[in-house]
């Protein structure tokens, strides 16, 4: 007679499943973290499980190897990147030690440094600055206010606390300059038609010659329209490239994950032998082995996190090689779909290995997900990314005094070989940020 009772092999498998899945979704979390965010997420992991251990060792390249070489390389490469300054705020409110004010004074100044936008614009009118002000148990004093604004305009970087771009772009003029004047009127009055490139019409409202309107657009060129802008942007941290690819000494290309750039985790040896110890009481024991164990799950993800991202890393390069040789320009297309097929893994594990993902490589440091481009139409056909590229360079060989338009920008192409209709162009030249031909036009006297 047959039982209606599960098997016994067909329970065991569904607690395996069940004692499994906790394993796996650590994988995964820790497969899609990129390498700037791993170190913080490994640390937290560290206090929250005494089992495991996280240090940085100095250019380790993978489980039981150690690569010197490339953890000089990538300590050379963040030396290399720009310094960062530590932000807008911070960065202005350390010119309030050097000014000589009074504690109310000074209350007004942090404050309005926290109304700053992310351009530095103090954009927010007198009448909503004085009702937050009193929100903060500040005076209502419109007086103050006045003062206080003032004193920010006169900070630095230059144009910070302008109402709006126009007045950032004022405050950061010389009042002394000879063509001082002319300059404030040409912001004031002539922004629109100067975008729209009606130079001709503008030189003739102000009463001055084209070259002497050239001029001083020139100086305005050297003026920072979002004062506030760099210093936000350069508060946040560098990347940090995941996989680096260089050439080796005989000349052949090398796709490796930067592991030198990484914590090296491992198990606390003596939790660890509290688990294994037949003496150890029984509660302890449980305990030991439910922390070493949680702490070998992310070990083990660590570990394939970078066997993956190593394996996505190499196959791509090799369809991208003509990349690596020559640079932006000789991309191939490729999908992710197309590479899921190759190594014979999910779409979703390629799309979370690349996934804030960066590389290395003598053209730069490019996003991983970058190398994934589709093509253009034709079979043959460069990468998208490429096309965008190669009408970059159209444009920028044109004649200032007689700009191209679209249609003779999608001749050019089809003379080499890329047929794209003008709409196509179009796009294209909107997404580089190039204006229309008329508005690019430069005009002579």
């Amino acid at each position: 007679m047959a039982s209606n009772r599960p098997s016994m092999g067909l329970h065991a498998r569904a607690e395996q499943q069940l004692l499994l899945q906790p394993k796996l979704l650590q994988s995964i979390e820790v497969l899609q973290i990129p390498a700037q965010d791993l170190e913080a997420y490994l640390a937290e992991a560290a206090e929250a499980n005494e089992a495991l251990v996280v240090e940085p060792v100095r250019g380790e390249a993978g489980p039981g190897r150690v690569d010197w070489e490339a953890s000089d390389r990538h300590a050379e490469m963040m030396n290399n990147q720009p310094d960062r300054d530590r932000g807008l705020a911070e960065t202005i409110g350390e010119q309030l030690s050097l000014l000589d004010l009074d504690e109310e004074s000074l209350a007004w100044m942090r404050f309005l440094i926290t109304c700053l936008d992310e351009n530095g614009y103090l954009s927010a009118c007198d009448e909503e600055l004085l009702a937050l002000a009193q929100g903060e148990g500040m005076n209502d004093d419109p007086k103050a206010l006045g003062l206080a604004i003032g004193r920010l305009q006169r900070l630095e970087p230059r144009g910070i606390g302008g109402r709006d771009m126009v007045e950032a772009l004022l405050l950061q003029l010389e009042e002394n300059a000879p063509d001082y004047l002319l300059l404030c009127r040409l912001l004031e009055e002539f922004l629109a038609d100067i975008a729209s490139n009606r130079l001709p019409a503008v030189a003739r409202a102000m009463g001055i010659e084209l070259d002497e309107l050239g001029g001083l657009l020139n100086q305005l060129r050297f003026l920072e329209p979002r004062p506030g802008a760099e210093l936000i942007a350069s508060s946040q941290p560098g990347i940090r490239p995941d996989v680096v690819a260089d050439r080796d000494e005989d000349g052949t290309w090398q796709v490796r994950v930067e592991w030198g750039a990484l914590p090296a985790v491992s198990i606390d040896e003596g939790i660890a032998g509290l688990a294994r110890t037949k003496g150890t009481p029984a509660e302890v024991k449980d305990w030991a082995r439910d922390r070493v164990e949680r702490a070998r799950w992310i070990v083990d993800a660590v570990a394939q996190r970078g066997e993956t991202l190593q394996r996505v890393a190499r196959e791509v390069f090799a369809r991208q090689i003509a990349f690596l040789e020559s640079g932006p320009g000789n991309l191939l297309p490729l999908s992710m779909t197309e590479l899921a097929e190759i190594l014979e893994v999910h779409l979703s594990t390629v799309s979370r290995t690349v996934s804030g993902k960066y590389v290395q490589c003598p053209w730069g440091i490019f996003p991983l997900r970058y190398f994934f481009q589709q093509a253009t139409g034709a079979e043959g056909a460069p990468a998208r990314e490429d096309l965008s590229s190669i009408v970059r360079s159209i444009f920028v060989g044109e004649d200032p005094r007689e700009p191209l338009s679209d249609d003779e920008v999608a001749e050019e192409l089809g003379r080499r070989g890329h047929k794209v209709a003008r709409r196509t162009v179009a796009k294209f030249r909107g997404q580089l940020g190039i204006l229309s031909s008329y508005k690019r036009r430069k005009f002579t006297s």
